[in-house]
């Protein structure tokens, strides 16, 4: 994993990523095999490892009878950092979080603020986020991807898990696939993107000439409503070329949906673009 980077670590669900992040974090000990985080191994030296890392794990409670403030004053003193309590309270002024409730007054979504607050406050090298956007608005998950970059900025690193490629793809620098346990693809972003598997929807006023889509090397499916006025492309790479034949088509209208990922995934996995 690069320093000074975002790594993208997706997979879809039951594919062993957040078994793979508490193995970084100590949380488990490997049965075999070796693991080693900012150049120590997480279980042997879990307390070294826990002072310079930061961790949002999916499923993480939020203590019932403390509320934001009080546990931001907890950490600050078991940490014998007193600026966390500080930098927690920016983050999260930033994240419209109230730190007067208590854990069991919160909804998920701030539940899931309170958490990125935690994992952050303390300024860590490494930060490992499991769906870190899970339950908050979109403006909310702007600000997110804000801090993200500024935590890549200072040169330290992003560990992001997720099942959406989207959410990885507008914060990335490096992804990496896994399944099965197993990690099996791993490429700079740019190289994912030119091999993503997209879906348009397209309408026009009347029949169009489909073979024009057909032709295109980037397509890979192409559907076809009843009345011929609907055509759906299924296609791998930029949509540039698919958008200029909608054009010269006359295309009333078009809807672009994200990146499939499992799709992409089968892509790079069964050889079209493969990456060690």
């Amino acid at each position: 994993m690069p320093a000074g980077a975002v790594y993208g670590f997706l997979g879809p669900n039951g594919a062993g990523k957040s078994t793979a992040m508490r193995l970084l974090c100590g949380l488990v000990r490997a049965q075999r095999g070796d693991v080693e985080v900012l150049g120590l191994d997480p279980w042997h030296d879990a307390a070294e490892v826990h002072d310079r890392i930061g961790v949002l794990a999916s499923d993480q409670p939020a203590p019932r009878h403390h509320t934001g403030a009080s546990l931001l004053g907890l950490i600050a003193r078991l940490r014998r950092r007193p600026e966390v309590a500080r930098r927690g309270r920016e983050l999260a002024e930033r994240l419209e979080l109230d730190l007067g409730k208590r854990g069991h007054e919160l909804s998920l979504g701030n539940r899931q603020k309170l958490g990125l607050v935690l994992a952050l406050a303390h300024d860590p090298e490494l930060v490992i986020l499991d769906e870190p956007s899970s339950g908050l608005d979109p403006l909310l998950q702007r600000e997110i991807r804000s801090m993200l970059r500024e935590i890549v900025r200072d040169g330290r690193t992003v560990m992001l898990s997720s099942h959406s490629m989207p959410e990885v793809e507008a914060v990335a620098d490096v992804v990496g696939f896994i399944r099965g346990g197993r990690l099996v693809v791993q490429a700079p972003l740019a190289e994912i993107a030119d091999r993503a598997v997209r879906r348009l929807s397209l309408r026009f006023a009347t029949t169009v000439d489909v073979a024009r889509f057909v032709e295109l090397e980037s397509v890979i499916e192409l559907d076809v409503d009843d009345d011929g006025l609907g055509v759906h492309v299924i296609h791998r790479g930029s949509v540039s070329p698919v958008l200029e034949v909608a054009a010269n088509l006359e295309a009333q209208t078009i809807e672009a949906s994200p990146a499939d990922l499992e799709a992409t995934f089968l892509a790079l996995y069964r050889g079209e673009e493969p990456r060690p």
